[in-house]
């Protein structure tokens, strides 16, 4: 107890240095614990975004289609997908699943036309991607109904508006090419440009007749009650598909379940990257701060080594004087954390609620789904991990010097000879 009343007197005596150095404390563990959500919240929001739109958790294809993905095969297919997703929305961890017909398209307004990529899907698909919480102007069509969804940034350029007739072109399944007319029922738009500039949505029966498939689907698509569990419902989705799959299917036809991340490997590896760089920047900002503390705490033990050597003459020991030192910057550790809890906190509420809208900063090709506001995701854990940094920071900016100053003579202390 008689250190510690002499560590909150020197703490209350030099007013100006331990304000400088509990400052400096603040601004470290505050910076550390947004910055720490806001890494974290670029990951839940990109790939949060990339679930929503475009690939859900889990996907099931035949084995043989991702060979040849890139052409959007039509002869790789699932038969009988409404009896396997039947018996995958038993599971309990599923939520809803849709199937989905994926071909190439062209569409055209009669003067100019695009390639783009038609999805044929069931009315389960605004239950697992947020394709009906997208559409901006019209509506979603009903089941069976022939109408065409398309981008916002695809109506644009083609000049089209609710109401208006599409022509829309494709090789069906025995390489004939067809020509088809619907009417645009609904725009939506993601603020994904690949998406929003490049895909169109049709009823799944639609697409099934104008490309000639019968009752297959290209892909069954799953969402899962738990948004961040997909590693575990791609287990359990698979295990049921090997066990229960293989019934459904003719030719002894072999399906695979994939988690959504292969679906989206370029986008998740830019992202990944990103990441790895903002984490390093961040690395490199706080062992900035932390430097910056030790140098604070440093120059408090220097500027009084005739008060050191005092002490030592007096009778206290070098654990002693050490130990009073180590209170001084815990104490100081400790204050600054409290303090910077409520700037962060504050901070943290915003960004984690309100979040920090980028529409109109982000340009819009970049090939990553920021959407329009980015949210921060915060933990306990990145609290407790700025404290002890902090602290931490303190203890050891106090110790290092001091263990220093305890082992010099204490005639050169005294004299405050450098």
């Amino acid at each position: 107890m008689e250190l510690l009343n002499i560590a909150v007197r020197n703490i209350r005596r030099n007013e100006r240095r331990s304000r400088l150095t509990i400052i400096t404390i603040v601004i470290g563990v505050a910076i550390l614990m947004n910055m720490q959500g806001i890494y974290r919240g670029l990951t839940t929001t990109i790939y949060g975004h990339m679930m929503a739109m475009d690939t859900a958790q889990v996907q099931i294809e035949n084995a043989t289609y991702r060979v040849d993905a890139r052409r959007l095969p039509l002869d790789k297919t699932i038969d009988n997908p409404a009896a396997l997703a039947s018996m995958i929305r038993n599971l309990p961890g599923v939520k809803a699943v849709s199937e989905r017909i994926d071909a190439s398209f062209e569409i055209t307004n009669g003067k100019e036309g695009v390639r783009v990529q038609a999805r044929g899907v069931s009315h389960d698909e605004a239950r697992v991607t947020d394709l009906g919480k997208s559409i901006v102007e019209g509506r979603l069509f009903a089941p069976g109904e022939p109408g065409l969804v398309i981008g916002k940034g695809m109506a644009t350029k083609l000049g089209l508006k609710i109401g208006d007739a599409a022509w829309f072109t494709a090789l069906d399944r025995h390489s004939v090419r067809n020509l088809e007319s619907a009417p645009i029922v609904g725009i939506f738009e993601f603020g994904f440009p690949l998406l929003d500039d490049y895909m169109i949505y049709l009823d799944i029966d639609q697409a099934r007749q104008f490309l000639d498939l019968g009752k297959v689907a290209t892909r069954l698509v799953v969402r899962g009650v738990d948004p961040i569990a997909s590693a575990s419902l791609t287990k359990e989705i698979a295990a049921a598909v090997a066990k229960n799959g293989s019934a459904t299917q003719e030719n002894g036809k072999i399906l695979t379940v994939y988690e959504w991340k292969t679906f989206a490997e370029n986008l998740v590896s830019t992202i990944e990257t990103r990441l790895q760089l903002l984490l390093s920047i961040l690395v490199v900002l706080f062992s900035l701060i932390i430097a910056g503390i030790f140098n604070t705490m440093a120059m408090n033990v220097q500027e009084r080594w005739r008060e050191i050597g005092t002490l030592r003459a007096i009778g206290i020991r070098r654990a002693g004087l050490e130990r009073i030192f180590l209170l001084e910057g815990s104490i100081m550790g400790i204050m600054g954390c409290i303090i910077a809890a409520v700037p962060a906190t504050a901070v943290g509420l915003w960004l984690g609620v309100w979040g920090i809208d980028i529409s109109g900063i982000m340009p819009r090709d970049i090939p990553i789904p920021f959407g329009s506001v980015l949210h921060a995701s915060y933990s306990v854990i990145d609290a407790l991990r700025a404290i002890i940094a902090g602290v931490g920071a303190a203890l050891l900016g106090s110790w290092f010097p001091a263990r220093r100053a305890a082992r010099l003579p204490i005639a050169e202390a005294i004299a405050a000879v450098r």
